[in-house]
């Protein structure tokens, strides 16, 4: 006989209420014994699911010059961490750790005596090779994380134009700081559980965002040529400092903008002197002297108050004005307009300037950005300093004629002589790619015709039997330039600065160059001497590099 159906489902009822009452008395029962004598496992158990936070870095941008190479990127580092429970290492072992990270044995014991840490992390940024080191120690309770730290592969030679960052990768200076959130990234980031063997489990994840590559117009073959040569001449010269910049006149961009002396931008720490990061080309001012002297000239032919065949006579080799005396190196007798560019006549650019309205004057020399501020490079820069006419006296107007009264920087002469190079036509100098150009075509600032005649006294003075600029000359190629040597009172001593500035070749220039020394203590440091050579060295190397396409 079946049983009733009521009473097979009230039986099934009791049997699971028995069942679930049971397992319920059963997990208080565990949970009361495990607080009170086996407490070690839920610890154990709760740091096995814990919440966790890990930060993806990726690299900031890079920065490359006009063919791609690098100038600046992020490369794999590594960061020392020490387990403070397990690190115990005999003398023999702390001794060789402390060797590999350069470290003093005081120091890393007070990292160790931090209070509620487990782990601490000892150095940064260690390369491959230190890290190997460390491991070939053997010592307990060492370990690495994978970081990223900034490299500079072409160091000291483009360090003022790159810049540099911190050591969290933040720019500080130059072009890193220029376009630091262009090129900075994001760190990604995953926030949720991981278990005991650290696989990460459910959580929300932040995507990584990688910094933005940034492209100068630097030629690094340029660069390193210009360096290298500027360099050794300083030492040589005995100067205490010098800027050497390349411009592409078609384009008017920046090919090389070297300093000496520099520094090597990932050995911060051994950085004493925090001068030697001001990128002096565009920095420091300095009274240019007789390279001055073709832009004046510009404005004295276009003033149509001389004839162009007008003979000045220097004699006796000096002049009075408004009671100050005015030198040349000696006396050059009767010299045509174009002579005295090449002799570099102070005596006669006076009495050509003496007859010049002031206005005419200054307008011209601001027309070549004698000082303006050289916005268009968009790093850090100086305007330089050029007097308002209103305060101008007569003795000023003929003082700014041979290139004193005034401060201009490596920057203002390279885009004042690429003027003369490019026949007249204007564009603003150029030292990234990546930025609009709205200044393209540029703009007319002085005629065809006196382009032609300023370049002819140019080449003059560099080619003709006594031109100052002799030693700019380079075998088959003509050159245009001109040199300037100034002098500055310091103390009860003089110290000279040397400048050439030039192009070549004359006809079509491919390069114009702007050679600046500073701080020459010798009376023959003339600029014929010292800057012309380097101009001559520095430009046939660097043709040849263009010409040939390596």
């Amino acid at each position: 006989m079946a049983l009733p159906r009521l009473n097979l489902y009230e039986g099934r009822s009791l049997f699971l209420k028995f069942f679930f009452a049971l397992l319920f008395i059963f997990l208080v029962f565990r949970l009361l014994y495990l607080k009170l004598f086996d407490s070690s496992f839920l610890d154990r158990e709760s740091k096995s699911r814990i919440v966790t936070e890990y930060v993806i870095s990726v690299p900031r941008g890079a920065i490359l010059d006009r063919h791609n190479k690098y100038l600046a990127l992020d490369v794999s580092s590594h960061t020392l961490q020490l387990e403070i429970r397990t690190f115990k290492p005999s003398d023999d072992e702390l001794k060789k750790l402390l060797s590999v990270l350069g470290m003093n044995k005081s120091s890393l014991l007070s990292k160790l005596e931090l209070k509620g840490r487990k782990f601490i992390q000892v150095k940064r940024h260690l390369s491959l090779e230190e890290k190997k080191s460390i491991e070939k120690i053997g010592i307990k309770g060492v370990s690495f994380l994978t970081d990223l730290k900034r490299s500079y592969p072409q160091g000291e030679i483009s360090a003022h134009a790159v810049g540099i960052t911190d050591v969290d990768r933040n720019g500080l200076q130059g072009t890193e700081k220029l376009f630091d959130n262009y090129l900075k990234s994001t760190s990604g980031k995953f926030v949720g559980l991981r278990d005991r063997r650290g696989n990460k489990l459910d959580g929300l994840r932040v995507e990584a965002k990688r910094g933005k590559d940034i492209t100068m117009t630097l030629d690094i073959r340029l660069q390193s040529i210009a360096y290298s040569e500027l360099a050794s001449s300083i030492v040589n010269t005995g100067a205490k400092s010098g800027s050497i910049i390349m411009v592409d006149p078609v384009n008017s961009e920046i090919l090389a903008m070297v300093n000496f002396p520099s520094f090597t931008p990932s050995n911060r720490k051994e950085l004493s002197d925090f001068s030697l990061l001001r990128n002096r080309s565009a920095i420091d001012l300095f009274e240019p002297g007789s390279v001055i002297k073709p832009l004046a000239m510009a404005a004295i032919i276009d003033s149509k108050i001389y004839d162009n065949n007008l003979i000045i006579d220097t004699s006796p080799g000096w002049i009075d004005y408004e009671g100050y005396i005015t030198k040349d190196f000696r006396d050059y007798g009767k010299l045509n307009l174009s002579e005295i560019i090449s002799r570099s006549s102070n005596v006669g650019m006076v009495k050509l300037c003496s007859n010049m309205k002031k206005n005419l004057l200054y307008d011209y020399l601001s027309m070549f950005s004698v000082g303006k501020y050289p916005s268009s490079i968009l790093i850090n820069s100086r305007e330089g300093f050029l007097s308002y006419t209103d305060v101008v006296t007569e003795r000023d107007k003929v003082s700014a004629c041979y290139g004193y009264g005034m401060s201009v920087t490596a920057i203002h002469l390279a885009q004042a002589y690429s003027i003369l190079a490019a026949k007249g036509i204007y564009k603003e100098l150029k030292l990234f790619k990546n930025i609009d150009d709205e200044d393209s075509k540029g703009k007319r600032v002085l005629s065809l015709e006196t382009s032609s005649i300023i370049n002819n006294m140019l080449v003059q003075a560099v080619n003709s039997s006594i031109g100052t600029g002799k030693k700019a000359r380079i075998n088959g190629i003509s050159v245009s330039g001109k040199t300037g040597t100034s002098i500055k009172n310091q103390g009860e001593k003089n110290i000279y600065s040397a400048i050439f500035a030039g192009y070549a070749p004359s006809d079509q220039p491919k390069l114009v160059t702007i050679i600046a020394l500073h701080g020459l203590k010798d009376k023959n440091a003339s600029a014929g001497l010292q800057a012309a050579p380097i101009f001559s060295t520095v430009v046939e190397q660097s043709l040849h590099i263009l010409d040939s396409g390596s």
